[in-house]
């Protein structure tokens, strides 16, 4: 798909891809810039964030956990 950068900078993002991402207006996006190709995606809401962390299952560990790589693998898993 395609859609021309607006005036202000700004971009509408298709409703289909809305739909299938369950996003609506107030959703928070994070931008990314790696090779000249910018990356779009949703932040998890409040709810789905604590899912995700209360179903991390494991072994005591001894070492900090790098959340940020848990949750940046999970995204990488979605079939977006």
């Amino acid at each position: 798909m395609k859609r021309k950068l607006g005036p202000k900078g700004r971009v509408t993002i298709p409703k289909e891809i809305r739909k299938e991402l369950n996003l609506s207006e107030g959703s928070t996006l994070t931008f990314e810039v790696s090779d000249r190709t910018i990356l779009v995606r949703p932040e998890p809401s409040p709810e789905e964030f604590i899912r995700r962390f209360l179903s991390v299952r494991g072994t005591k560990r001894r070492r900090p956990v790098d959340w940020k790589s848990i949750m940046d693998k999970e995204y990488r898993s979605r079939d977006w």
